[in-house]
């Protein structure tokens, strides 16, 4: 089986192998992934952190040989902690435009390196960042006001379990995907009274299914993404939305990931 990276930005991963099919997902620059078939301008990969699969564009990845591909599976993650930051190839000059969460392999004094290519990277990592309640607050007001994006996991286009996701990876915490796999994981707390900072707050359908979450930011406020990411009040019956004086989404259960 060959072995890939993202060397894009932002790649879109689609449920079939045609630019008008379903975005399912996106990888970002660094990503790392197992490639399964190749349809002309088409791969299907699968995601090695997350055993997700998808189709995406054959340009947007790296082939990798075995070695190198396990070597930064197995480092320690370093990730761009900017909104934007960028990196620019040492042979060539070009850059490319970069954004938080990104994965920036195998990097050492401020350059990184795969396939080949050397690139000096021009940005913030998340080196520094330690884990705390208000850190996690911090970082997913950075995604305010980005418009909402289906399988999104940029600032630039984003979903509800997408932030949720993004913003703990910086922090060495990997969830999964999709909002009703997330619900399953981290410690259940009983009363919204008893939530702090950070804690996840999920919310079902009429069937019960779980489709959407969001971050506590204290105040009884929570950030989400609806239409785009916002700030809305929160309550023990779910999020109310204040102009149009109703509420939007009903509470099914609140997680943390924190150990205390």
């Amino acid at each position: 089986m060959k072995l890939g990276i993202c060397q894009v930005v932002v790649a879109p991963g689609r449920a079939e192998p045609a630019d008008q099919a379903e975005i399912k997902m996106q990888l970002v620059f660094g990503d790392l992934v197992r490639i399964i078939e190749v349809r002309d301008n088409w791969t299907q990969v699968e995601m090695v952190k997350y055993e997700y699969t998808c189709w995406c564009d054959t340009k947007h990845f790296a082939i990798l040989d075995e070695k190198e591909f396990n070597n930064i599976k197995d480092e320690k993650e370093v990730r761009v902690a900017d909104i934007t930051s960028s990196i620019r190839n040492k042979e060539n000059g070009e850059l490319t435009h970069l954004v938080k969460g990104c994965l920036l392999p195998q990097f050492n004094n401020g350059e990184i390196s795969f396939a080949g290519k050397t690139f000096q990277f021009l940005g913030n990592t998340n080196e520094t960042y330690t884990l705390s309640r208000e850190n996690i607050v911090k970082d997913s007001l950075e995604y305010l006001n980005s418009p909402y994006l289906w399988g999104g996991n940029s600032p630039y286009g984003i979903d509800c379990s997408g932030i949720t996701q993004m913003v703990y990876l910086l922090y060495g915490i990997q969830i999964p995907r999709d909002a009703k796999d997330q619900g399953t994981v981290g410690r259940t707390i009983s009363f919204l009274a008893e939530a702090d900072l950070g804690d996840l707050v999920y919310f079902d359908n009429a069937e019960g299914v779980i489709t959407h979450v969001g971050i506590l930011i204290g105040d009884n406020k929570i950030i989400h993404a609806a239409g785009h990411v916002r700030i809305d009040k929160i309550d023990h019956n779910g999020i109310y939305r204040e102009e149009w004086g109703r509420y939007t989404h009903k509470t099914r259960t609140i997680k943390s990931l924190f150990d205390e």
